[in-house]
């Protein structure tokens, strides 16, 4: 019983987590949209290292730190698409620079890791 009402009180707060915007999917047929706050940093935080980084337009800044990819802004009101290369895999992203708080950190979850669950037979 203990357990069940453990996972009821953890259950909105990753429902939560999801909605800010702090787990994305890695989609190269549908861009997931990323808010970058104003004189912030966002990072997005890939399961692989990334291998190349193209972004529409350079209305935004990229410095790569391992699996980690920082953004700022460069100038108010920008937007862009940026394209992610992974190992086999590419992942699309809108760019959004808006004032105030943007999303901070972006954990990038690859759709594919999904489908590898264990399944069971009776």
């Amino acid at each position: 019983m203990s357990f069940f009402l453990a996972m009821l009180l953890t259950f909105p707060a990753l429902v939560l987590a999801k909605e800010n915007g702090h787990f994305l999917p890695c989609d190269d047929s549908k861009p997931q949209v990323v808010h970058v706050g104003l004189g912030r940093i966002t990072i997005l935080s890939f399961p692989l290292v990334p291998r190349e980084v193209l972004p529409g337009e350079n209305v935004f800044d990229f410095k790569q730190i391992k699996n980690d990819l920082a953004i700022k802004a460069l100038r108010g009101s920008s937007r862009t698409n940026v394209v992610v290369y992974l190992q086999e895999r590419r992942c699309a992203f809108d760019l959004i620079a808006v004032q105030g708080r943007g999303d901070d950190i972006i954990s990038i979850k690859d759709s594919r890791d999904a489908k590898l669950e264990p399944r069971f037979s009776n």
